[in-house]
């Protein structure tokens, strides 16, 4: 059964609810088996819709057991992938890069004016109204006492539009807009920068992980041959060509192994654990490991290098951004010494209004320029000038940094080939040792000592020849880290 396909588990249950309901014969209110039993034979079956519901739930089961049981292929490539996708830190600088984009669209709308509608419904205690007293000599003339002018309702609604546009801002606005747009970039850039540095922790984690297993496997291949010893060692002894001590040496030489295996299964766990962690999947996902560590032989330039990590870091990049959006934030601060200039108009929607004297309509234009504010001005355009020189300060020692950690890289690069050829020639040289140890304690000339030496000696070179493979890889990858391309490097050099 796939489980993987709705369509053909959906097809699978339909084909079996057609079968079931073939192997049954029907009787009015009564469901009879009709090979084994006959429809007279009186035995009672299971209603049709129960049938069903249960093939359902197994159904459900059986896809749940096979989707827990599939496992994450792990390779170069995918953890690359996985940890930008998933990796927490990654999410959080994507969402921060949102944030400034969402923050630059709404400074950029300030270019287009804006647009208001007002509304205001009022019920007064009455109508609004002027009495004025009439002279006393006109009182029989006219028959009133006084005059009332009505000035407005009791009910009020009031309902208008207005509008104001920009016209002159001392380049305020496009400066602060430019600052916006270049602050989003920076962030964007960052962003890029914190991929980079989740795919390269995870990458570690993952270049860890296959060193633990190569040292894993390299350790029980040792303990294999520390037991082959100790047997050979027992029946030297029993033959009377070894003494009892070599047999004693050959033990403690197995326990000792066994310490060390344990103990390199455990640093196994934790590189795998920390590989989980960084590339944020639970604990009920399986994983298979795929790979192996790898010898970097294409060759490498040391100026070429830092000189694509200086204008392709995603780090150094957003940082230039945030010195042009520094530089535009000083010529806003600079933008409030000239006047600000606006056009304003407005159009009146309902009359019913407190005053018959309101204008329906009103257009002109509004300028404003602060004359004295104690200094505040100058202050601002300080400030801002300050975080300019402050920024341009951190990316030249982030430039800095970064061509140190590419020459880092670089060197570790170069030392680790020369160890790795050091390992190789040493591991030759043990296991031709260990051969010879062999045949000496065989033929009775050599002593455990010596057989479990070369043991030593050799497992220990050919460890080494893992931890330059690994330190090699690992330097490789951090100088690709800098110069932004580490997830398609990770993706290309994959063995």
């Amino acid at each position: 059964m796939d489980c993987r396909s709705p369509a053909i588990a959906v097809r699978e249950i339909v084909n079996a609810m057609f079968l079931i309901n073939h192997s049954f014969h029907c009787h009015p209110g009564v469901m009879r088996w009709n090979k084994r039993a006959g429809p007279g034979s009186g035995v009672k079956c299971p209603p049709f819709h129960a049938i069903c519901v249960v093939l359902v739930v197994l159904l459900h089961m059986l896809c749940s057991t096979a989707r827990a049981q599939q496992s994450v292929k792990l390779d170069m490539a995918s953890v690359a992938t996985l940890a930008r996708s998933n990796n927490w830190s990654a999410k959080q600088a994507h969402q921060d890069a949102a944030t400034a984009d969402a923050f630059a669209r709404q400074i950029a709308s300030a270019r287009w004016g804006q647009v208001d509608f007002q509304s205001q419904y009022l019920r007064l205690n009455g109508p609004i109204e002027i009495k004025s007293p009439i002279p006393s000599n006109l009182v029989p003339v006219l028959g009133l006492k006084d005059l009332t002018t009505p000035l407005g309702p009791q009910d009020n609604l009031h309902v208008n539009l207005q509008a104001g546009y920009p016209l002159f801002t001392g380049g305020k606005i496009h400066h602060a807009i430019k600052e916006a747009r270049d602050a989003s970039h920076a962030s964007a850039q960052a962003a890029n920068d914190t991929d980079d540095d989740v795919v390269l922790t995870a990458e570690r984690n993952y270049l860890s992980v296959l060193l633990a297993r190569e040292v894993v496997n390299l350790n029980e291949i040792a303990l294999r041959s520390y037991n082959e010893h100790l047997g050979h060692a027992q029946t030297s002894f029993q033959l009377g060509t070894a003494a009892r001590y070599d047999v004693i040496r050959a033990e403690a030489a197995v326990a000792e192994q066994e310490k060390r295996l344990t103990e390199a299964k455990n640093q196994l766990d934790l590189a795998e654990a920390a590989l989980r962690t960084s590339l944020a999947l639970e604990d009920s996902i399986a994983t298979e490991i795929q790979g192996q560590l790898y010898e970097i032989t294409e060759p490498v330039d040391l100026s070429g290098a830092i000189n694509v990590a200086v204008h392709a870091s995603p780090l150094l990049q957003a940082l230039r951004d945030k010195i042009d959006a520094n530089r535009s934030g000083v010529r806003v601060q600079q933008g409030d010494y000239v006047p600000q200039v606006t056009a304003i108009a407005g159009r009146e929607l309902v009359t019913s209004k407190l005053t018959q004297t309101d204008p329906t309509w009103f257009a002109g234009a509004r300028a404003t320029l602060e004359l004295w504010d104690g200094g505040e001005r100058r202050a601002r355009v300080s400030q801002a000038r300050s975080q300019l020189q402050s920024s341009e300060f951190e990316y030249h020692h982030a430039e800095e940094q970064i061509r140190l950690a590419v020459r880092s890289a670089y060197l570790d690069l170069q030392s680790q080939r020369s160890e790795l050829t050091s390992a190789q020639k040493a591991a030759e040289r043990s296991a031709e040792s260990l051969r010879l140890a062999n045949k000496r304690f065989e033929v009775g000339t050599g002593t455990s000592i010596e057989v479990l030496d070369a043991n030593v000696s050799l497992t220990a070179s050919q460890i080494g020849i893992q931890q330059a493979l690994y330190g090699m890889d690992l330097a490789y990858l951090e100088m690709h880290r800098y110069q932004g391309d580490i997830a398609e490097v990770a993706a290309r050099i994959q063995k």
